[in-house]
């Protein structure tokens, strides 16, 4: 069974290197996640990348299906105010739909704990914004030729029952 997985990439892991850049490679990428993680191993130890008290957040999320990378997106953010950015890499196949920006926010309201999410999308890429719309995201308009998209932690009800007895 091909089953699409999500994954974060670990900047230390050569399969991951090798995978992001085949990737680049099947999309002509411009952007090149690959420079990012030589720019990681050259400047920051494992142990300061992994540090859990760092105020910043730098991340790289991908989806992967038999071994091989079919999405990518970069997940910036800070800690203390509780906000990211997520921006999708630009990849061959506009047509397709790409789950991996809401994924990688849901990702990021529940286990990174950020309060609200920005997602950049190229505003060309009418089905991804559409898509992003119809999962909860509120577009706040374009910003140098990106469409800015919110997704915000959803306050939970404090609902409670009361029980009258007669």
């Amino acid at each position: 069974m091909n089953i699409e997985r999500l994954f974060l990439l670990d900047p230390y892991n050569d399969t991951h290197l090798e995978k992001i850049t085949s990737f680049e490679e099947e999309n002509n990428m411009t952007d090149k996640p690959s420079d990012y993680i030589k720019k990681v191993r050259e400047t920051i130890s494992k142990e300061e990348y992994y540090n859990p008290n760092k105020n910043e957040l730098d991340e790289i999320i991908f989806t992967e299906k038999t071994n091989k990378i079919t999405d990518c997106c970069y997940i910036h953010g800070v800690k203390d105010i509780k906000q990211c950015r997520i921006t999708p890499l630009n990849i061959n196949n506009k047509n397709k739909r790409r789950h991996l920006p809401d994924l990688a926010a849901t990702y990021a309201l529940d286990t990174l704990g950020m309060e609200e999410v920005f997602v950049n999308v190229d505003e060309n890429d009418n089905n991804m914004i559409t898509y992003l719309e119809l999962k909860g995201f509120e577009n706040l308009g374009e910003d140098k030729g990106n469409i800015i998209l919110l997704k915000e932690k959803e306050e939970k009800e404090n609902s409670q029952r009361m029980i009258s007895w007669i």
